[in-house]
Parts: C-alpha cells; structure tokens; sequence
C-alpha cells in the first residue's frame, strides 16, 4: 500500500432511505481509509430543478394538494442563493446525512411526482442531464453504485460514457420485478462487481464478467446491523414498548404487475392486520411504479387511524432496524426482511411475488396476496418465534473489504466479454 499515494475519490450516491441505511458502514470506511476519499451524491425531488418541466411531466395524486408544495420548492429554489444549504436541510435524507457527519457534494433534482412506470422512466431521463454534469465537476475516480434502483441505472450509464469506472454493490442477485433487470443491467456497465454471496459471483461471472473483479465480499447491510444499539424504545414511536410483540409492516409495490394487483395486494395485507389486531408499525412503500395506490390505502388508514396503528412514511434507519430486530413478525415484501431479517433471526412473511427468486435464510415463508393465507402465515410465524441467527449475507465485515479492494483494484475501463 503506498500511503504517499493521492487518495482516490469515491463516488457514493444515495437516493433513497434504504440505500443510505445499507451503505452508512461502506461510506465511513472510506472516510477513515488513508487512500480514499468519500465523495457523496444525493438525489432530491424533481420540483427543486426544471420548475415547469416537473409540472408537465409529475402526475401526483393531487394537484390541489401537490401544487401548494411545488410552489414551495420553487421559494426555497429562490431562497438558496443566498443560503445554499436551505434545500438540503429540508429534506429528510440529507438532513440525516448531514446530521450523521457526512458532506453533500452533490445534490441532483431526480424524482418526478407521481408513482407511475412514466415517472419513472422521465426521471432516470432527465436526471442523467444533470449526472453527467456534476460527474464532470466532481471528476470522482470510481463510482460505488447500489443494488437494482432505476436512480442508480441513471448514474451507471452516465459514468460508462464519461470513462469512469463503476463499482456495484450487490451485484448478481436474483429476486422479481423490473428491479432484477435493472440489477444486471448495471451489471454489464459496472467495472468491479461486489456480491453477498457466492451464487451471486457465480451468477456475475456467467452473465461475462472478468472473475478477477468480482468479489464476494456480503453484504453491508449486515455491517449496519452488526453493531446496533439495544434500545427498547423507537425514537419515531416513544409511546410502543418494543419489549412486548409487534407486526413491522412494509409493502412495496411490484412495477411487472397491474395497479389491481398491487392495490389488492395491500387492502388483503390490510385485511389480516385487521383480524390479527395487534400492535402494527406500518410503513410507506418506496416511490416505485404502483406507489400511488398504495399511498390511498395508506391515507385512508391514516384517517380512520385504528388505535393499534403506528404510521410513519420514513424511519431513520437505526429505527427501521431496531423495529426490525424486535418484531414478532416482518409482513410484506422487503428486502430487508431477507437479509437483515436472516442476521436478526426475525420470523418473516413475503407476500406476492416481488422477492420471490432471492436467495434466503429458515426465517422466511411465502403467502400469495390473500387476506385468510396471510393471517395464518402470520400466526404460524408468530407460533414459531424467533429463528437462529445466519450469517448467509455476512458477517460484518463487507465495508472493510470494500474499501480495501476500492483502495488498489485497477480494472480496464474498457470491457469485454468472457465467456465461461
């Protein structure tokens, strides 16, 4: 290791609250690493660039409601030339960035209002406008990209023409929905391929990757929840004793099937929750095509508020893991339920078909999005308690290998195929 030599600048963009969660380990490892340097990016709503291109092209559920917020954004557009930070801390994930001790480098106006497949398909266009310029400005020397999300499809294909190498995390995993293309698609942009198990490099390695950039490394996420702090209260929630028994609640829309399907797939979720009636922390989905009428559902919970109901549309991420270390059920269709669920222990119930090919750990079972099938699933998980903990995913350690292998990997910018 030459420690004389300049640190390389490392890309990390954070679009989402999930990704941010996943990833806090890999960017303060790079922070402390004496050859790297943490560059971060963000992205933000669409309302806070093009004013009229957002209003032409957002389709929100409201115009009377979302029309008022627009203007909003426009003034603190306005109001930022003379306190740049001002949109920054009006957003829930960079307020959080910042406040954890992390630098915004860049912030990217991406997210069209609406929760449809148009939305995003028109985001991912128009925020590769902007990509490419702040890539220029930043002029990173690798870029760490990661997962399936279509933002991170964007940055992938704004960095393979601009040369600049692409590092994906948690590459070749397999699951459902138009996110696993999107996965192997930035696979074949991607330079240095880091997966969380080794049927994934296996998988990367057949899809014509160069072996000698695939690193089974597992995944970060387990470095997040390593090390998590017992607390028996939720910030979010001071009022549940995480002690007693609780359902974690969290669906997410599946962008290959019908808005019927997926709104019929909550109101049965809803449905058993119902008869169940215990304690039930209830989040919002991700902003994925379908999130719109699963949004309905959820105001409508919000107006009736059963009292065994706890709403929230963000956790900070801590939260979200210690809700989801303590459950006596995860119900829904997360990837955490998989993953960091399998190094908890936590007993979970997937509903439908949006995780359906992912590798998993014992703690998981699979219901179709039937309301009588999910509250026996349920009941049966709860019967069974608490799983051994695995370590399929991890064992704590993927930041530190990441780094290191960031630190001195020296890929050929320019691919080829390799055949198996």
């Amino acid at each position: 290791m030459d420690i004389n030599r300049k640190p390389r600048k490392i890309l990390v963009p954070i679009f989402n609250r999930a990704h941010y969660g996943r990833l806090k380990p890999v960017m303060e490892a790079i922070k402390c690493h004496p050859l790297l340097e943490l560059q971060t990016m963000i992205g933000i709503s669409a309302a806070h660039g093009s004013f009229w291109n957002n209003i032409r092209h957002s389709h929100p559920w409201s115009w009377a409601k979302s029309f008022p917020w627009y203007i909003r954004a426009r003034l603190l557009n306005l109001a930022s030339f003379f306190k740049p930070d001002i949109v920054l801390k009006n957003n829930f994930l960079a307020r959080s960035i910042m406040e954890e001790g992390f630098s915004i480098n860049s912030n990217i106006p991406f997210f069209l209002d609406g929760g449809t497949s148009g939305t995003m398909a028109k985001s991912v266009g128009f925020g590769l406008v902007r990509i490419v310029d702040e890539l220029k400005k930043l002029k990173p020397d690798i870029i760490f990209v990661n997962a399936d999300r279509f933002e991170m499809m964007a940055v992938a294909i704004a960095a393979s023409y601009l040369n600049i190498p692409v590092a994906h995390n948690e590459a070749g995993d397999i699951s459902g929905s138009i996110d696993e293309s999107v996965r192997h698609a930035i696979t074949k942009l991607a330079h240095i391929h880091f997966t969380t198990t080794e049927k994934s490099r296996n998988r990367v390695i057949q899809m014509g990757e160069n072996k000698d950039f695939v690193f089974n490394v597992g995944s970060p996420a387990i470095d997040a929840v390593k090390n998590l702090g017992g607390k028996t209260r939720l910030e979010t929630f001071p009022e549940l004793d995480i002690k007693k028994p609780y359902l974690l609640v969290l669906v997410h829309p599946v962008t290959t099937e019908s808005s019927e399907n997926n709104y019929s797939m909550i109101k049965n979720v809803i449905l058993a929750l119902e008869e169940l009636r215990m304690p039930v922390i209830f989040l919002g989905s991700n902003i994925d095509a379908g999130s719109a009428d699963l949004a309905r559902i959820i105001r409508k919970l919000r107006r009736e508020r059963p009292n065994f109901m706890h709403l929230a549309k963000n956790l900070p991420p801590e939260d979200f893991y210690r809700a989801l270390a303590n459950t006596a059920c995860a119900v829904g269709n997360s990837s955490s339920f998989i993953r960091e669920g399998a190094y908890f222990g936590t007993p979970a119930v997937l509903v439908g078909s949006r995780q359906q090919n992912r590798e998993r750990a014992e703690n998981v079972i699979e219901v179709r999005p039937i309301g009588s099938e999910i509250k026996n699933k349920i009941a049966e998980q709860l019967n069974h308690g608490r799983y051994a903990p695995s370590n399929i995913f991890g064992d704590g350690g993927a930041s530190k290998r990441i780094t290191e292998i960031l630190a001195e990997v020296e890929p050929p910018i320019q691919k080829q195929f390799h055949d198996k």
